[in-house]
């Protein structure tokens, strides 16, 4: 499933034309019309000819001595039309808020109809059912995704106990790794599915610095085998964020998986934190390639067609940082890549931090 556009927050002016200029002109115009309606059936004015009374000069000596019953005729009406406006649109307004605060996690909120003004009920009806139609369809897809990586689980591990069975030693690690890989697909597909659901993550408060010092003592041993180094330093002590803890560690579980990936033997791997709560996954590899850069966060989009993993990853994380109301990265380094992992906007603040 794709990542829906991103909303764009643009100038309350963008958009069709104004209703405030267009009663203007209906109130000028009514006032003209009044106007020559009184100058033809004033009954002031019945021993002045017809052809006198809409003579050019004759209505322009009219407005002249009226000009000024005229203007405040017209303020009076223009401000009847503001007041009706704004107590009008006010329930509008409202509407339009709630609506644009609906999104992928939130899709089973509606807009309420009970507050709506009887003139635009029908738009906000068709709004509803169309979050229903969508809503449908993300569960659907959410469900498909799940229900797929769950059943290809158990066939899955049987098919590889009965293949390392028949397999000599020597041809046994190409097939464990062809395992391992799709073992990692199936899971990637389960998170995605999970972050894709259309429900929000239930958000507690954590400490961030503990969440990644334990990732990253967790995935230590299977780094330092795989040839490559780790280290964990943060400025603050603690650092309090409001989020889902286990989304969290399989974001940074993600960005530690893939430098291990694409970086070589010997190179060191350090996770960061600031005291602003930017976490930080950065490596002395060969680094991301200019021309991939703009894609990075797709899904199914690899630097490497050939290369292993699906693609999948870095989607996951941007996806899990969305969800969080944060940003998930990729800024300039000297060496190697530095993917940021930004919870400014989530957090408390840090404790203790260094000077």
């Amino acid at each position: 499933m794709l990542d829906p556009p991103p909303v764009k927050q643009g100038s309350t002016r963008e958009g069709g034309y104004s209703l405030v200029w267009a009663l203007f002109s209906s109130v000028v115009l009514v006032t003209v019309m009044v106007f020559m309606v009184v100058q033809l059936f004033d009954p002031s004015k019945a021993a002045v000819a017809y052809a006198e009374r809409v003579d050019f000069a004759h209505l322009a000596a009219e407005v002249s001595d009226n000009l000024p019953w005229i203007l405040i005729l017209v303020s009076m009406m223009m401000a009847g039309v503001f007041a009706a406006l704004h107590l009008g649109l006010r329930p509008l307004r409202r509407i339009s808020e709630r609506a644009g605060e609906i999104g992928p996690a939130t899709v089973s909120q509606r807009l309420p109809l009970e507050s709506t003004p009887r003139e635009i009920a029908p738009l906000v009806v068709a709004f509803n059912a169309a979050l229903d139609r969508l809503e449908a369809g993300l569960r659907a897809q959410r469900d498909f995704s799940a229900n797929a990586a769950h059943e290809l689980r158990t066939p899955l591990a049987t098919l590889r106990a009965q293949v390392e069975s028949v397999l000599e030693p020597s041809e046994r690690q190409d097939a464990i790794e062809e395992f391992d890989r799709l073992s990692r697909l199936i899971a990637q597909l389960l998170t995605l599915a999970e972050a894709d659901g259309g429900d929000a993550p239930v958000m507690v408060s954590f400490d961030l610095v503990e969440t990644a010092r334990e990732v990253a003592r967790d995935m230590a041993g299977a780094l330092v085998a795989g040839g490559r180094t780790v280290g964990f330093d943060s400025v603050p002590d603690h650092w309090e964020c409001r989020g889902a803890p286990g989304l969290v560690e399989v974001a940074l579980r993600n960005l530690l998986e893939n430098a291990a990936r694409h970086t070589p033997l010997g190179s060191e791997i350090l996770v960061a934190i600031d005291v602003f709560g930017r976490l930080t996954v950065s490596d002395t590899g060969p680094g991301i390639p200019t021309d991939f850069r703009t894609r990075l966060f797709q899904r199914f989009s690899k630097a490497d067609p050939r290369g292993a993993g699906a693609g999948l990853g870095l989607s996951i994380v941007s996806r899990i940082m969305a969800l969080h109301g944060g940003e998930a990265r990729l800024d300039p380094s000297p060496a190697g890549a530095r993917f940021v992992l930004d919870f400014s906007q989530r957090g408390y603040g840090g404790r203790n931090a260094r000077p």
